[in-house]
């Protein structure tokens, strides 16, 4: 079987395996992770491999449901390792009737495979698994050491998955001269690596006057107003404080965004006590996020509500508070370190592309290996369907990945 029909082959029998994860309703990686052992199994058969292990790392989640991570590693009797990092599961197919054809049946189309999880991540799974078999189909002696590496729960955090290796078995499986690629992100042409991800940090901002009736604003304090102009305020005071730039990343700048608004009135004649505002902010690796959260307190510090509101109670000050949401800080890989180096004279070598590095707004699980001092080139091809309806990838880039991975390891 050539690459293009194993090609086909991998990514049909993975789309047909819903592998949802429990956090949305899913059944979780379990089926899909035992389809993966099975094959490199078959490998490890086929082409009399010796120099193998095979290990699960399996944990239960707080639905009860057994959540695997696999590592399977080939010692070629070299100093360093290469590891590759995909992840088994998935988000749901969403809205059924934006789908042209069933999510979980494979369709091939105009060169194309259709299906939930096509892109993200069975690209990562199939290439690598391709690899191992132009490994030992051309006999080469690889120049690092292969380690294949499966895990859980990347579409939720990653606390069942890559997290839970790194807090109980870094040691075991990684070492510091590593180098590693996490191919979970992509572009059409496939000559962007990512090289840093920005910092992510939601807050909830929480504001309490003093309700009462709406003909009657000197009867209370209306949480609404001070709530427009605190996050209108704040939001400008972001923007100016922390505008560096770094042309790396797209948008190049930080981003401090407010998206989600709610209070605690259902009426139109009720002026609400309690009112909350979530900013989403994206972080440049130029600031430490400790930095943005010290300017947030100083400006709620000084924050004068009385200039933005024309009646109220007095006797009555406003309250406001925040809860942090989540907070993953900036991470970045040097631009000289070996991985980025071996990645773009293989995509130069492969593609026929000058690469180009970049940075991202959303997280991979790069960004808890960075955090731990490893150097990680995240780096795939893509049409960027990931999430959306009619999900897709082009069989001929899941052979262009596994050719990249390949020209790498070769001596």
């Amino acid at each position: 079987m050539n690459l293009i029909e194993e090609a086909i082959k991998l990514e049909s029998d993975l789309i047909k395996i819903n592998s949802v994860n429990p956090s949305f309703g899913g059944k979780g990686e379990k089926e899909k992770a035992e389809y993966v052992k099975k094959k490199l199994m078959e490998y490890v058969k086929k082409y009399d491999i010796k120099n193998y292990s095979l290990k699960e790392y399996n944990t239960t989640d707080k639905y009860g449901i057994e959540r695997p991570n696999i590592v399977f590693k080939v010692d070629f009797g070299k100093e360093k390792t290469l590891h590759i990092i995909s992840h088994l599961d998935t988000v749901p197919e969403g809205d059924i009737s934006l789908w042209n054809t069933n999510p979980y049946e494979p369709v091939i189309k105009d060169g194309k495979i259709y299906g939930r999880g096509a892109e993200d991540n069975h690209k990562g799974i199939v290439s690598s698994i391709l690899l191992l078999k132009m490994i030992f189909e051309n006999k080469i002696t690889p120049k690092y050491n292969l380690s294949l590496i499966f895990v859980s729960d990347e579409e939720d955090g990653s606390e069942y998955g890559l997290k839970y290796l790194l807090n109980n078995f870094e040691n075991e499986i990684f070492k510091k001269d590593d180098l590693i690629i996490v191919p979970d992100f992509g572009t059409p042409t496939g000559e962007f690596i990512e090289i840093g991800e920005k910092g992510i940090l939601w807050i909830k901002f929480t504001i309490k006057g003093k309700q009462c009736h709406g003909s009657t604003p000197e009867s209370g304090l209306n949480s609404n107003i001070i709530l427009f102009n605190f996050a209108n305020e704040l939001y400008k005071n972001l923007y100016e404080t922390f505008s560096e730039k770094n042309p790396i990343f797209l948008p190049k700048y930080s981003t401090f965004e407010p998206t989600m608004l709610k209070n605690n009135v259902t009426n139109p004649n009720t002026i609400p006590g309690s009112v909350e505002v979530v900013f989403d902010c994206r972080i440049l690796p130029n600031y430490k996020i400790e930095d943005v959260l010290n300017f947030i307190n100083k400006f709620i510090e000084k924050f004068d509500f009385k200039k933005y509101i024309k009646h109220y109670d007095n006797s009555t000050t406003p309250k406001i508070n925040y809860e942090i949401l989540k907070l993953e800080n900036p991470n970045y890989t040097d631009e000289n370190s070996e991985i980025i180096k071996e990645l773009k004279n293989a995509i130069k070598k492969v593609l026929n592309r000058e690469a180009k590095l970049c940075g991202m707004g959303g997280g991979t699980v790069a960004a808890f290996l960075r955090y731990k001092g490893y150097k990680v080139g995240v780096w795939g091809i893509g049409e960027e369907t990931a999430h959306q309806p009619n999900e897709y990838i082009k069989i001929e880039d899941l052979v262009k990945m596994a050719k990249v991975f390949y020209e790498i390891l070769k001596q």
